[in-house]
């Protein structure tokens, strides 16, 4: 039973993963079902709801500084910021550091020196992508 956990002590980050996710995901339901009788209180005596509380149940509040005015809209502002040069430092500096963990002899083992390449290999490509995109992304018109 010891071995089971010495070799498989990795899987607690994606279980660990699981039970935020699961929690979360009870937040927002709780949240959702408080809004939604909310709702029905304003129905029932005949008013209308405020569009932050309707923006509720979406998800998605007017007064969030990314998205813009939702309330008046009725949809979400586009992004005026370029995320592509973040991701190419990011993707680019993950796929070198794999690139010399898989080069140099620092971790023993030869089985785990191809996994970090392929590891390598795959974020390289993510900084490709990203650059292309960094390089042809346009400011949205607004």
């Amino acid at each position: 039973m010891e071995d089971l956990f010495r070799n498989f002590w990795w899987l607690m980050f994606p279980m660990a993963w699981f039970v935020v996710e699961g929690w979360n995901s009870w937040l927002k339901y709780q949240a959702r079902r408080d809004a939604l009788k909310l709702i029905q209180a304003y129905a029932e005596k005949g008013q209308t709801p405020p569009p932050e509380l309707l923006g509720t149940l979406s998800g998605v509040t007017a007064a969030d500084p990314l998205l813009g005015d939702l309330a008046a809209t009725g949809s979400a502002a586009p992004s005026t910021t370029n995320w592509g040069w973040y991701q190419v430092a990011l993707f680019g500096g993950l796929a070198g550091g794999f690139v010399f963990l898989a080069r140099s002899n620092i971790l023993g083992d030869e089985g785990l020196g191809d996994a970090m390449m392929v590891a390598a290999v795959v974020l390289g490509a993510l900084a490709l992508a990203s650059l292309v995109y960094a390089i042809t992304w346009k400011r949205p018109r607004g």
